[in-house]
C-alpha cells in the first residue's frame, strides 16, 4: 500500500472518529461573553481562493482586504453584509486586486488600515518591513510611516517582520508590530505612533505540539477598539509531517491602548513622524475575550491573520470580522485549505456602554468606525 494511500485513509479515520459536522460550534469556545460564529465558507459566493491576510472597514458594508501572494502591492474592495439581528454572514463580493503593475511585486502585505480624514491606507508589508500609504485606487503615494529605532531591521526575524497592523481614528494613532518577538526579546514590542517607546505584550505559553512539518506562534493581527481598548490576536498552528492532527488555535486579547491619546499625523513630510509621550516599560494586562481552535482532522481548517471592526447589531453589540489564509486553497490529497469569514459578537460591548463615536469625515453617517 502507498504512502500517499496510508495517508488518505488515515485523514478519513480521522474525520470518522472526529465529533460530528452538524455540532453548531465545531468545537470552539468562547470567553468573556463573547459569541463565536460558525465560519463562512467564501467560495459560497464564488469568492477566489487567495492568501487573504488583513482587512478593515470602509463604510456600507465595504472592507479593504489584502493578499500576502498578490502579485503587486494593493488590495481588494470586499462587500461583506451581515444579518443586523443575528450576524450571520448573508453576502460577500469582491472586486479584483486594486494595485499598480509597476508598483513592488511581492511585499507580502499582511494588515491593512483605512484613515478616513484623508481617505487613504496604510498596508503593513511584511516582505520589505515597511508601512506605506495608498489612494483609494491601489496606487502608492510614495509616503511611509517612519519606523521607531527599537524595529532595526538587524533585529527582525527572517520571515517574522511587520504582520498586525491597526488604527485608532479617534485619536489619529497607529499600532503595528511584528509576528514574533525581535531577536533576543522574549516580548512582544507594539509601537504607537504618537510614542517613542513601545507597548510590551507577553504572548501566552505555547500549547500545541513544536515538533511539526509547520509551526507557527505569533501575534497575526491588531484591532483598535472605539473605547480606546486594543484587541490582540494571538496565533498558535501546528501541523504534523502527515497533516492529521494538524490544528490552529486563536485567542483575543484586550488590553488597554497606551499613551493617552493626541498625537498628529504631518500631512506634508513624506515621511510620517513617530513622535510624542513616553511610554511604558512592563508588560500590559491583557484579558481573554475569545479562543477557537480549527483541526484538519475536522474538515475546518483556517489559519486566521485578518481582524477587524464589523458593524454594530440592532442590538448594540459590536461584530468582529475575522479572515483566514488558506494559501490559495492548497490541497493534500483528498483535503484542500479553504478561504473562511466569522464573525465574533462582542457582548460586553453593547452601544450604550461606550462613549459617544466622534463624527468622521469620510465615513458615511450610521457607520460607527
Amino acid at each position: 500500500m502507498s504512502r500517499k494511500l496510508i495517508g488518505r485513509l488515515l485523514l478519513l479515520l480521522a474525520f470518522i472518529s472526529s465529533p460530528p459536522l452538524f455540532l453548531p460550534s465545531f468545537g470552539e469556545e468562547t470567553g468573556g461573553g463573547s459569541k463565536v460564529l460558525r465560519q463562512q465558507n467564501l467560495n459560497r459566493w464564488h469568492i477566489a481562493p487567495a492568501n487573504y491576510s488583513g482587512l478593515t472597514p470602509l463604510g456600507n458594508d465595504r472592507y479593504a482586504v489584502v493578499d500576502d501572494k498578490s502579485a503587486t502591492s494593493g488590495f481588494h474592495i470586499f462587500t461583506i453584509r451581515l444579518n443586523p439581528r443575528t450576524g450571520k454572514v448573508e453576502h460577500v463580493s469582491s472586486t479584483p486586486l486594486l494595485g499598480s503593475p509597476d508598483s513592488i511585486a511581492k511585499t507580502d502585505c499582511e494588515d491593512i488600515v483605512f484613515c478616513p480624514h484623508d481617505t487613504t491606507l496604510f498596508i503593513a508589508q511584511e516582505g520589505i518591513s515597511t508601512i506605506a500609504q495608498y489612494n483609494m485606487d491601489g496606487t502608492s503615494t510614495g509616503r511611509l510611516l517612519r519606523l521607531p529605532p527599537f524595529f532595526d531591521h538587524g533585529k527582525i526575524r527572517h520571515n517574522a517582520s511587520f504582520e498586525a497592523l491597526a488604527y485608532d481614528t479617534a485619536s489619529r494613532r497607529f499600532f503595528f508590530t511584528t509576528e514574533m518577538p525581535l531577536k533576543g526579546d522574549s516580548l512582544h514590542l507594539i509601537a504607537v505612533s504618537d510614542s517613542p517607546s513601545p507597548i510590551l505584550y507577553r504572548m501566552d505559553a505555547p500549547e500545541l505540539k513544536l515538533k511539526a512539518k509547520y509551526y507557527a506562534h505569533g501575534i497575526s493581527a491588531m484591532t483598535a477598539m472605539p473605547d480606546g481598548k486594543l484587541l490582540v490576536m494571538e496565533r498558535e498552528l501546528s501541523i504534523p509531517p502527515r497533516y492529521v492532527g494538524g490544528k490552529c488555535r486563536i485567542k483575543v486579547y484586550e488590553i488597554p491602548s497606551y499613551p493617552p491619546k493626541g498625537g498628529r499625523l504631518t500631512p506634508d513630510d513624506s515621511v510620517l513622524p513617530f513622535r510624542g509621550v513616553r511610554g511604558v516599560c512592563s508588560p500590559l494586562s491583557k484579558r481573554l475575550l475569545f479562543t477557537f481552535t480549527t483541526h484538519i482532522s475536522r474538515l475546518n481548517y483556517a489559519n486566521y491573520e485578518g481582524m477587524c471592526l464589523g458593524p454594530i447589531l440592532e442590538d448594540g453589540r459590536q461584530t468582529l470580522l475575522l479572515i483566514n489564509d488558506s494559501q490559495g486553497g492548497v490541497h493534500n490529497g483528498p483535503f484542500h485549505l479553504k478561504d473562511y469569514i466569522k464573525v465574533v459578537i462582542l457582548d460586553s460591548c453593547r452601544r450604550k456602554e461606550r462613549s459617544r463615536p466622534v463624527p468622521l469625515s469620510g465615513v458615511p453617517s450610521g457607520e460607527n468606525r
